[in-house]
Parts: C-alpha cells; sequence; structure tokens
C-alpha cells in the first residue's frame, strides 16, 4: 500500500473544518462487494479499494446469524461477512492511514452488547471518537488518534456514548428511488436542524446495478440533486451515499465540494 499523504483526509484544507463541515463519499451497503463473490452486489470493491480511491464513509448492515454478529444485506445467504473481520480490516486501514478520519453508519438488527463485543475484540476501540459536542475539527481527532465516528440507526437507548444515533446526528432523505426523477430533498429520518445532511443518491429498481449506478452518478446529475436539495434545506449536503461509487463522477464531485 502506497504511503499516504500527510494531510487530512487527503487535504490540508479540511484539517481545520469539523468532522460535520466537510463532504464524504459514503459506500451505501459497502460489504455487499462483487470482487469479494456477494450476489447482487451494492459495490464492485471491497473497503481497503474503497479507501484508496477515497471513500471516507461505509454503511453496513449487521445481523444475527446464528448468534454471531454478522454483515448481510438481508439474507446472508446472498454474502455475508462477521463484523469483527470488517472491523479488524477497518482498523488495519486507520493503521496504514494515520491522517484518515473514517465515518460507520450501521443498519444494526441486533442489539448493542453484540456491536460491542465485536469493537472490543476487534481493537477497534481505542480509534473511536467519544464525545462530539462541539464537533472535533479533522486535525483534532487525527491528534488523538481517534478517527472513527461510529452510529446506528436503531433505538438504542442502552448504548455506549461512542455509539452514536445516526439520526441524532444527522438527517436524512428518502432513500427509495428507482429513477432519477424519483430522486428527493423531504426529511425521511432525523431533522432538519441537525449539524450533517446526509444525501441518499442510489437507484433501486427493484435491485442496486452498475447500470442503474450509470445513471445515478454522472456529475451533472448528482450536482443537480446536491444543489436542489440545497437550496431547498438551506444546508450543505456533507455525506453522500451512492452505489457502485467507481461508475461515474462521484469522488471528483466530493472533492469539488471540499473546495467550496
Amino acid at each position: 500500500m502506497s504511503e499516504p499523504p500527510r494531510a487530512c483526509n487527503g487535504s490540508e484544507a479540511l484539517c481545520a473544518r469539523a468532522l460535520s463541515e466537510i463532504a464524504i463519499a459514503v459506500a451505501h451497503n459497502a460489504m455487499n462487494v462483487e470482487a469479494e463473490g456477494w450476489l447482487l452486489p451494492n459495490q464492485h470493491l471491497g473497503y481497503e479499494d474503497q479507501v484508496v480511491d477515497g471513500i471516507r464513509g461505509f454503511m453496513l448492515d449487521v445481523h444475527d446469524d446464528a448468534g454471531v454478529a454478522t454483515l448481510c444485506h438481508g439474507d446472508c445467504g446472498l454474502g455475508s461477512e462477521p463484523l469483527l473481520d470488517a472491523l479488524i480490516r477497518l482498523r488495519l486501514l486507520l493503521e496504514a492511514r494515520p491522517y484518515d478520519v473514517f465515518v460507520l453508519i450501521l443498519q444494526d438488527e441486533i442489539e448493542p452488547p453484540g456491536i460491542v463485543d465485536a469493537f472490543e475484540a476487534s481493537g477497534l476501540l481505542p480509534r473511536v471518537i467519544g464525545g462530539i459536542e462541539p464537533w472535533p475539527t479533522l486535525s483534532q481527532l487525527i491528534a488523538a488518534d481517534t478517527r472513527l465516528l461510529v452510529t446506528h440507526e436503531g433505538a438504542r437507548p442502552d448504548a455506549p456514548a461512542w455509539y452514536h444515533a445516526t439520526y441524532e446526528l444527522a438527517w436524512d432523505n428518502d432513500y427509495a428511488a428507482a429513477s432519477v426523477e424519483d430522486f428527493g430533498c423531504d426529511v425521511l429520518r432525523g431533522d432538519r436542524g441537525h449539524e450533517v445532511f446526509l444525501l441518499n443518491h442510489f437507484l433501486t429498481n427493484p435491485l442496486a446495478s452498475e447500470a442503474l449506478a450509470a445513471e445515478a452518478n454522472p456529475a451533472d446529475v448528482l450536482l443537480e440533486h446536491i444543489e436542489r436539495c440545497e437550496a431547498e434545506a438551506g444546508q450543505r449536503v456533507d455525506w453522500i451515499a451512492v452505489d457502485f461509487y467507481d461508475v461515474g463522477d462521484v469522488l471528483s464531485v466530493v472533492e469539488s465540494l471540499n473546495q467550496r
């Protein structure tokens, strides 16, 4: 693996910005990877290639499979990976890239103890971001070597402090879009008063596909969605969730957003 750049997520300009103030490309169903044999994938490449290419956010679905916290996309027969194994891979990536900050968004279909056990066993907990009030800057997170924000979608009042509720920090738009014309900006979860705007920008008709990503991910389509939602919400888009991020112009668009 090549030496990572000595900057904050690849850019000196981001170092003074809070984690809530930067654009991040998020791999939707990041575990559901064609190259690793998953059926009906959402991505071509695994976490390691995702990070090298510029992905800094990962959406993962966690289920209970025979008592083991396991990443699956609905049916574990279509593909699976123990959560522990995925967390070890992410830990190794963080260790290899000491100037990067990642966001991990879990669709958690199991109770917190199963998640916590996997984090403890993976050795990743020392890298996990605790308090975020106020939101820390990237340079502060890098200096402290706490560089992974972990959030969850479920209602978990008994969750540890580092296991943040996604929609207490962020809000998102509807993820159900079958065509480009369906891309909307209305609030689905969370409140517009939250600092992070998570834009769902992927097509499902009836499943994800590379062909649909080729419709969704060109710069003109993505920027139109971003600009329309920013104008409607009066708030910048921060995290952008996509399928097949390597199709189209997602990463170059995110880079341009961070130059604003």
